[in-house]
């Protein structure tokens, strides 16, 4: 029997899905661990045999690594609030042969790895890609935000136990104690690049993962092509409703900053550039 194609639902803000919803794994980690989870699963069903991850350096900064097996997606968990070069790792493993591979990234470096996914169809190449995109309003300069958390904060961020960003607040968990500040405090710090980003939610992953829209504990999934479907089935976990308005505000007030420094650009130079 001919499986029916999944029906799919287009929002101006939070772009194609078919599937929109919130979700906790078994596993420890940032907002119910459900990357973690993805991996760990996609692997023991031999969806992919590799994977590009992020990983936080001793230095306190983050860099692009390889996973090849489960401790190696374990040992890479938690949220990293840098921009990193993805792509470059991606195509390192295809220059090695692999042909099934999984990718987690931001939504900049998501349209990187399709377009090196595009040109591999192009040369009839049996690679098959999964996507995993994270939520990101915007990315951090490493050493500017250390900087500003010690000035605002008084605390050593690579100290840290764990940092994370929700309803606009970036909390330092320092041993038992916590230290807050609002994100619009870290302006100084944030990558300069992600201000013509319109891209909240990685509209072009197979399934895009972020805090926005779920409670603290809990991440937001949204299923948006039948590799991300696949990727999902038979694994256990707890779900929920997500707040779809709060994924829809900070998607347009995205969309609406790139389109407004994009106005402002062109009016300097004269030019036409539009938001990526």
């Amino acid at each position: 029997m001919t499986k029916t194609p999944d029906k799919k639902i287009t929002d101006e803000n939070i772009g194609t899905y078919i599937e929109l919803f919130s979700a906790k794994s078994g596993f420890e980690g940032q907002d119910g661990g459900m990357v973690t989870a993805l991996l760990v699963w996609g692997m023991k069903k031999d969806v992919f045999d590799s994977a590009v991850l992020v990983e936080r350096k001793d230095s306190g900064d983050a860099e692009a690594v390889i996973a090849r097996g489960i401790d190696d997606i374990i040992s890479a968990r938690g949220t990293k609030y840098f921009k990193v070069d993805t792509a470059s790792k991606l195509k390192e493993l295809l220059d090695q042969g692999s042909k099934r591979i999984a990718v987690v990234c931001t939504p900049c470096q998501v349209r990187a790895v399709r377009k090196i996914q595009e040109n591999l169809k192009h040369n009839s190449s049996n690679v098959e890609l999964t996507i995993i995109g994270l939520f990101c309003l915007e990315s951090f300069s490493c050493i500017r935000l250390e900087s500003e958390i010690k000035r605002l904060l008084g605390v050593d961020l690579n100290s840290a136990k764990k940092s994370q960003i929700h309803k606009g607040v970036f909390t330092v968990h320092l041993g038992e104690k916590e230290y807050s500040c609002k994100v619009s405090d870290l302006s100084y710090a944030t990558e300069k690049g992600c201000a013509v980003c319109s891209d909240f939610s990685a509209q072009l992953a197979d399934i895009s993962i972020g805090s926005v829209g779920s409670q603290r504990g809990y991440s937001t999934v949204i299923v948006r092509t039948a590799t991300g479907r696949t990727l999902l089935e038979g694994l256990n976990f707890e779900k929920t409703d997500a707040e779809k308005s709060e994924i829809k505000k900070l998607a347009r007030f995205k969309k609406e900053r790139a389109e407004k420094r994009a106005r402002i650009f062109r009016q300097q130079t004269g030019t036409f550039g539009k938001p990526t």
